[in-house]
């Protein structure tokens, strides 16, 4: 098979996080009059989900522009940790790949490749698996997103949908806890993103991140490497 078929299976089991999500978005911004053109473009320009609901939400109650932009560049911190380490993977592929790559950065597709990180023999191979799950992810988010500016937010609440997204990822991560200094990493930022959960403008997702790579750092110092 394929790395490219392989990355696009990968992505299959956590779809259903992402369909309830997308069809949150596309009703948002049904609600808020937006065009079903502005809507696909949007969903095509950005394609960063929360953020665009954050956008469609602060638009709808006529918010300054610049509050608009500051807040999506905010929520999308966090791209900057995944854009550094998906970097040196992409850093011989062509033009092209780089810019569909560094487009299709969510937290989905990354979760995905970097569970897989192991079994890749070389970063092209990477590069494909990486590609594959992108575009189920695309095909999976856009698909949602219509489908709820047209049918409105169809996910029953008696489901509790909203707990499929941290469910999937919660698998994602089991896997990777190879030994006691991962679970240690896991479990110190579990913590401080409960403490830092307050933080305005979900700044405490970035920080968790940042103090999570200190003690990894700390942690594995000595020997170079995990």
């Amino acid at each position: 098979m394929s790395q490219f078929r392989r990355g696009f299976k990968s992505m299959l089991p956590i779809a259903p996080g992402i369909i309830p999500f997308g069809a949150v978005m596309g009703t948002v911004s049904a609600d808020a009059h937006m065009s079903f053109f502005q809507t696909v473009s949007m969903n095509a320009i950005v394609f960063a989900g929360a953020s665009q609901i954050a956008a469609v939400e602060l638009m709808k109650y006529q918010a300054a522009i610049w509050v608009v932009v500051a807040t999506g560049l905010i929520i999308n911190l966090r791209f900057l940790l995944y854009s550094a380490a998906l970097s040196p993977v992409v850093q011989q592929e062509p033009f092209t790949k780089k810019l569909f790559s560094a487009f299709c950065v969510t937290d989905q597709s990354y979760a995905v490749m970097s569970a897989e990180q192991d079994k890749f023999r070389t970063n092209h191979e990477a590069v494909e698996f990486y590609i594959g799950s992108c575009v189920c992810m695309l095909i999976t988010w856009h698909a949602s997103v219509i489908a709820g500016y047209i049918f409105g937010n169809f996910a029953p609440k008696s489901i509790s949908l909203d707990y499929a997204i941290p469910l999937s990822f919660v698998a994602l991560l089991i896997p990777t806890l190879k030994n006691k200094k991962y679970i240690l990493v896991a479990v110190f930022s579990s913590v401080v993103s409960l403490l830092l959960n307050d933080l305005p403008y979900r700044t405490g997702l970035m920080a968790t991140a940042l103090l999570g790579i200190a003690l990894a750092y700390f942690l594995t110092r000595k020997k170079g490497n995990v």
